[in-house]
Order: C-alpha cells, then sequence, then structure tokens
C-alpha cells in the first residue's frame, strides 16, 4: 500500500486539513476530506474517477466538509464511475444536509451511483479489496478509527481522539499508525505525543506517523525531535506531500 499525505495539519492550520490516500494497483481510498483538502487531493490525483472510496472519521468541518467540492469535481469532470461514501449513520445523515448547504442540486445532478456504507465499533466490512474495521477514540465528537488492511499488511488512522481500549486494540500489531498528537501533553479529547508513542510501543506496532499537531507545537522543533528520537518505535512527522510504504 502506497499512504499519501494530502494533509497533516490540524483544524485552524496553515497546513492542509489531515487526510490520507491509499493507493494499491487496483483501487484509491480517501481517509478524511477537510475543508482545506480538495486542492492538495486534486494535485495529488486529478483523475475526477480516480477514487474509489471516501471514509470520514467523524462530523468535524476539518474532517468532511471538503466533500462537497470533491463531488463537484467529479460531477463536472464527467465521472460514471460509483463512488463509495463510508462513515457512521449521524454523519452520513449530516453530509446529505451539508450537500444541500454548500451546492443546492449538486446531490441530485450527480451522474455516478453513490453508495453509502454506514459503519460502527466493532464492525468489519470488506470492500475494493480492502479489509476495514472500527473502533473508537475519545474525542468532542463520535469518531471512529479506522484498520485498512490488504495483502497481509495493516494501516491505522486514528481520526481525532484520545485512545482507548477499543482503538488501543484496533492498532495492535499494525504496520503504520497514522495518529493525531495533538500536544505534549494530556487532554481529555485529543492524544499527546508521548502517550501515542509509548502505546504505539506497547501495542506492537512497527511505525507511528504523527499528525494534527497543534501548530504552536509543531513550531518547537527541537522539543518535538527529541521526543521522537527518544521514542521506542520508530516515528515521523509527514508533511503535505508525503508518501509512506508498507
Amino acid at each position: 500500500m502506497e499512504i499519501i499525505f494530502a494533509g497533516c495539519g490540524e483544524a485552524f492550520d496553515e497546513l492542509p486539513n489531515t487526510s490520507l490516500l491509499i493507493r494499491t494497483d487496483s483501487a484509491k481510498v480517501l481517509l478524511d476530506c477537510g475543508y482545506s483538502v480538495p486542492p492538495e487531493l486534486w494535485k495529488i490525483e486529478p483523475d475526477p474517477s480516480a477514487l474509489d472510496l471516501i471514509y470520514i472519521t467523524h462530523a468535524h468541518a476539518d474532517h468532511y466538509f471538503g466533500l462537497p467540492p470533491v463531488l463537484g469535481r467529479m460531477w463536472v469532470g464527467g465521472r460514471r464511475r460509483p463512488l463509495t461514501i463510508m462513515s457512521q449513520a449521524a454523519v452520513i445523515t449530516s453530509f446529505r444536509g451539508l450537500m444541500v448547504y454548500a451546492y443546492r442540486s449538486l446531490g441530485q445532478n450527480l451522474e455516478f451511483p453513490v453508495e453509502f456504507v454506514e459503519v460502527f465499533e466493532g464492525c468489519s466490512i470488506e470492500s475494493h479489496g480492502f479489509g476495514f474495521r472500527f473502533a473508537s477514540t475519545a474525542h468532542s465528537a463520535p469518531n471512529l478509527a479506522i484498520r485498512v488492511e490488504n495483502d497481509g499488511h495493516a494501516i491505522c488512522y486514528s481520526g481525532d481522539g484520545n485512545f482507548t481500549d477499543a482503538s488501543r486494540e484496533l492498532y495492535h500489531g499494525a504496520d503504520l499508525v497514522v495518529h493525531e498528537a495533538f500536544s505534549f501533553n494530556p487532554m481529555p479529547i485529543h492524544a499527546c505525543i508521548p502517550g501515542v508513542l509509548a502505546m504505539a510501543a506497547e501495542m506492537g506496532v512497527r511505525r507511528a506517523a504523527l499528525v494534527h499537531v497543534e501548530r504552536s507545537v509543531r513550531r518547537e522543533r527541537s522539543a518535538l525531535f527529541a521526543a521522537m528520537l527518544a521514542a521506542p518505535v520508530r516515528c515521523s512527522l509527514p508533511q503535505p506531500g508525503d508518501v509512506l510504504i508498507v
């Protein structure tokens, strides 16, 4: 699997919102699509028919407000292939309303089928050659972290929120965990850098990537890289456009 970071920023960042594009030889999956993601996505993947599936972790603007322009570009670009949008039932309902507010008639004018797939904690789904599993995190909005498996490899993406017992188990033994790490200090609704790195080591994760780092924390380069160098697991701080291979 090829993982491309369309964005790695937090909600109010100068960097594009955190979003991952996963590519294999046969399918392309986008994880989250915040309001600042579409221009970055179009640089990486300009083909309006390229994406097979979009997964949204939760209903915050920096994670799903980019969906209307992405679907709009697919429409004007002449897409005909079906698209799967996967998320929690409440997020799908919210997205339907968002489409109306963004472009009132767009949802009715799409010339390609959109299949909505509802997911919930603990469920397992197979689609487009991938296996997907989900677990809740501790966040201010209901958020489901996701585990993506393909050809014997696994990557996990937290969305937002501190890890829970369920999400810790979801990450167990993964080749890569991309986890939000908002600050150096623990928070009720966000994970912290030391906590993520310690958890990844405890769960046998091979590699961790820190995203959604609060912008002032990200500027503390010396402290940030010192924590990463001291980590018990291999880790990185991705930038937009970076590529990892699993």
